[in-house]
């Protein structure tokens, strides 16, 4: 649960509730997928909760993009795809306005770099990334793929957990990626769930085209998700 420091700090909750229904909603489930993990790797107390809730606010920044570029059912166009990617920075400097906790901002403003340095918004590189960042990125899009879109249905687990894998070393941390999987096995396990796959059977290439075929998941050009 996100935590009663998170809830508090400078109302900033309240300003997620603001946000569309379904967004808030995401943005509560990847705080909640995002303190876990930090927890899993027992980062201190105080360090949990400031990535937690970084996390809550990763998407604050779409405040500024237009409703009907975010609603968009259809494949977006470059310069729509390019206006969403604007998100990261436009919410870092929303908040750093009246915000000075740096693993918060920097959780918001480095949320879609990738280990591989092709992320955004400054093509960061591995431990370049700031570690809130690279825990939000995972838990981020673990939840845009199991969760409805307007523009595509839900993934299922087993498909989720091999994306995850599969870009382990190329999107995310492959050591973050591989402890992430194991927490959503213990989860699964705990709550009588099977469907994700053991981290070791997993592919350690490139994602599966037929899965990804047959599970689009994005509309940007390129392949790249968006989350």
């Amino acid at each position: 649960m996100v935590s009663s420091y998170s809830l508090e700090y400078l109302s900033l909750h309240e300003l997620v509730q603001a946000q569309p229904h379904e967004l808030f909603k995401h943005s509560y489930r990847v705080a909640q997928l995002a303190g876990d993990l930090a927890q899993a790797v027992e980062r201190p107390r105080g360090e949990q909760e400031r990535i937690e809730l970084g996390s809550l606010l990763h998407d604050i920044g779409k405040q500024f993009i237009p409703a009907h570029i975010l609603e968009k059912r259809d494949q977006l166009s470059t310069r729509e795809y390019n206006r969403v990617q604007q998100h990261a920075w436009l919410g870092y400097a929303y908040l750093n306005s009246f915000v000075s906790d740096a693993v918060l901002l920097n959780t918001v403003l480095y949320h879609h770099e990738r280990w591989d340095g092709c992320g955004y918004p400054y093509g960061l590189k591995a431990e370049q990334i700031p570690l809130g960042a690279r825990i939000c990125s995972l838990a981020d899009v673990w939840d845009a793929l199991t969760s409805d879109r307007c523009y595509r249905p839900a993934w299922g687990l087993p498909e989720a957990s091999e994306y995850i894998w599969s870009c382990a070393g190329s999107f995310f941390d492959p050591s973050l990626a591989h402890q992430f999987l194991n927490m959503i096995e213990t989860q699964g396990t705990s709550n009588g769930s099977t469907g994700v796959k053991q981290v070791a059977t997993l592919p350690l290439s490139g994602p599966n085209e037929s899965t990804l075929e047959r599970l689009p998941l994005t509309r940007a050009q390129g392949g790249e998700a968006v989350s």
